[in-house]
């Protein structure tokens, strides 16, 4: 991966130990990071003029997420803002560093639906390629926080897959995978059809 260590990241989250996961992550690619879980005093603790992109965890929403951009877009309004998801939070983190900007070479489309009390996770492939599907626990799950659901070859064209309504519980998020190069998110509860960072149907 190209050296991104010019480019600062403020991490903000809750939990200490997916804070250090992600920090880990970046710093092992090359991104200059900070970070801190004690995000109500983050405006205090930081200048937003020293980070190119500010990134919120999951547990930092709502009304203390739009305080915290509102001050930081005060300090430096050419900061980006990331709210990133575990597992994928520094992938979300470098792209944004890249710009945002992502070419598809294995999805088309991915959309997921309820089909009685399972889900039916539905794609377009345009060629071939490694998929891999998993269920991303809530906070409060039991271990493990992400459950492998399908690893399989995909052909060019129609792909679905059945998740069994058993990961209802707990499933907060379900992550496709193609090839360990591009990924897709779609939220569990609740269901949503369009995925986070992927083309939609």
């Amino acid at each position: 991966m190209t050296q991104l260590s010019p480019n600062r990241v403020l991490v903000l989250g809750r939990p200490r130990h997916v804070l250090q996961d992600v920090m880990e992550q970046l710093t092992a690619s090359g991104v200059s990071v900070q970070g801190s879980t004690d995000a109500q005093y983050a405006a205090d603790l930081f200048d937003a003029r020293d980070f190119d992109v500010i990134s919120f965890g999951g547990a930092v929403s709502g009304s203390l997420n739009e305080q915290l951009r509102r001050e930081f877009a005060r300090q430096n309004p050419r900061v980006q803002f990331v709210d990133a998801l575990a597992p994928i939070a520094a992938r979300q983190i470098v792209l944004a560093l890249k710009g945002g900007s992502r070419q598809w070479h294995y999805l088309a489309r991915s959309r997921v639906v309820e089909d009685g009390l399972d889900y039916l996770l539905k794609a377009i492939i345009i060629k071939p390629c490694a998929v891999r599907i998993e269920v991303c626990r809530s906070f409060d799950a039991p271990p493990p926080s992400v459950e492998v659901v399908d690893q399989s070859d995909a052909v060019a064209g129609f792909f679905e897959r059945r998740i069994d309504a058993r990961y209802r519980e707990h499933g907060q998020l379900l992550l496709l995978t193609l090839n360990d190069a591009e990924y897709c998110l779609h939220r569990m509860q609740p269901l949503v059809a369009a995925a986070e960072g992927a083309p939609s149907q």
